[in-house]
This record gives C-alpha cells, sequence and structure tokens, in this order.
C-alpha cells in the first residue's frame, strides 16, 4: 500500500492524543473512512465533530473479544493502526502486588494480538497494512515504568511474528517507536516532546513509504543511533536473520 487514496482506516484509542492525531493524518493522506475506536464511544464526539461525517466512531475495548471481533465485521478495513496502550509507572519489586502490570500487559500486549487475530483476515484479502505504535521503551528501558516496556517489547516481537506470517500474503506492517509525545499519558516527564501530529505523520508516512520500523522523533531517532544493525536486521526480517545463524551453528561456524 503506498497511498490511502478512497482507503478504509481503523485505528485504536482515537479519542483524544495521538489517537485523535492519527484520525486527522489518516484523512489528510486521502482515506475515505476512518473508524475510530475507543472504550467509551461518547468520547469520540469531539474527534467526529471536528473533523466530519468520514469518521465512523466504534466501540472498541481491544481486551474484549466480543467487541473486537464486532468491529472486524465491518470487512473493508484496509489499514488497520494499533494506538491503544497503558502505562504502568511502578518499581516492579517495590509494588505491593502485581495487578497493574497484569493489566498493562492485558492492553498493550494481549490486546493488540486480540485486533492483529480479528482483523487478519480482510486485511490480507484487500492486501492492506497494519501499523503497531510501539515507543522506544521497546528496546530501551524506561526507568519509570519497567513493565510498561516489557509490554511494549512483547508487542514488537508480536509485530516481527505477524510480519513474518504475512508477508507472503503481501501486508505491510510497520512498528512507529516513538520517544516522549505532547499527551495526558507523558505529562508528568520532563523535557522536550514530540507533538502527536508529528509522530502521527511521520508513523503513517513512513508505513507508506514502505518502513518496517519508524523512529518518529528526535528522542526516538537518538536511541536508533544506539541500536546496532544487526539488532534492525532481527526487527524487521527475523526468519532470515535465524536461519543464517542456524545454519553457520550447524557448520560449526564462530565458536
Amino acid at each position: 500500500m503506498t497511498d490511502l487514496n478512497n482507503r478504509t482506516v481503523l485505528i485504536t484509542g482515537a479519542n483524544r492524543g495521538l489517537g485523535a492525531s492519527l484520525v486527522e493524518v489518516a484523512l489528510d493522506r486521502g482515506a475515505k473512512r476512518v473508524y475510530a475506536g475507543a472504550r467509551d464511544i461518547h468520547s469520540l464526539s469531539a474527534v467526529v465533530e471536528s473533523l466530519g461525517d468520514r469518521v465512523v466512531p466504534v466501540r472498541l475495548d481491544v481486551t474484549d473479544p466480543a467487541q473486537t471481533a464486532a468491529a472486524a465485521a465491518v470487512g473493508d478495513v484496509d489499514l488497520l493502526i494499533s494506538n491503544a496502550g497503558i502505562t504502568c509507572q511502578e518499581a516492579i519489586l517495590a509494588a505491593a502486588d502485581i495487578e497493574n502490570f497484569r493489566r498493562t500487559m492485558e492492553v498493550n500486549y494481549f490486546g493488540t494480538m486480540n485486533l492483529l487475530r480479528a482483523f487478519s483476515d480482510q486485511i490480507r484479502a484487500r492486501h492492506g497494512g497494519i501499523v503497531l505504535i510501539l515507543s522506544v521503551a521497546a528496546v530501551s528501558l524506561s526507568r519509570s515504568a519497567p513493565a510498561y516496556s516489557a509490554s511494549k517489547a512483547a508487542t514488537l516481537m508480536l509485530g516481527s511474528s505477524v510480519r513474518e506470517e504475512m508477508r507472503a500474503d503481501d501486508v505491510g506492517v510497520t512498528v512507529s517507536l516513538p520517544g516522549w509525545i505532547d499527551t495526558d499519558m507523558a505529562a508528568a516527564l520532563p523535557g522536550e516532546k514530540a507533538t502527536p501530529r508529528t509522530v502521527a505523520e511521520r508513523s503513517i508516512d513512513g508505513h507508506l513509504d514502505g518502513d518496517e520500523v519508524v523512529w518518529p522523533d528526535r528522542f526516538a531517532e537518538l536511541v536508533r543511533q544506539q541500536v546496532d544493525g544487526h539488532m534492525l536486521d532481527l526487527l524487521v526480517r527475523p526468519r532470515d536473520v535465524m536461519n543464517t545463524l542456524a545454519a553457520r551453528f550447524a557448520a560449526g561456524a564462530g565458536a
């Protein structure tokens, strides 16, 4: 997919912040319809009012398989953008219990998995695409939110797996790894933050350009510079890399 002209997009967590900007950018890039998903459908009213009737509100809690299946029943989604997520700013060993950690993994990892499984058939049939909005915390530990990092790292591997499964179907899978964004989630963090619009544009445009990993802001780019090129190969073509390493191992090379 090289453009969104006359295409249909579904975006989760679309009611505010980065999600609302993703809706706006998708429309600006020519989408004929954007399904805007949120747990509380009433929270989408401002987005619909400001962006017009090409935006269709959808009640969608990604942790609810019934809601995810109902959303997928539309059947005409070309680009799926998984943006819904939560953070968890607790130290792992000091926390009184692990319920917040479980919830973080349930939303960020299993919720994304539910979404991908529900929409995979139509994305394949339409030779569409997938964008997973993750975080640089997937590859660089968040000091204040280690469980959030763990959930994003797990989802990064999920994205790599799905990319391999759908490669033969001409489906592009892009992971976007932003740093700090000027949204409610990062309100307590100090320092320069990227605008939601910038991250939305670079995430969607990167996917349309065929990028498999997008580093959409200045802090993310600094992290990318610390990531070895071989690590990037593991992210985007894990099967090829591991097959090569397995063959070298079997041949006794590199011992």
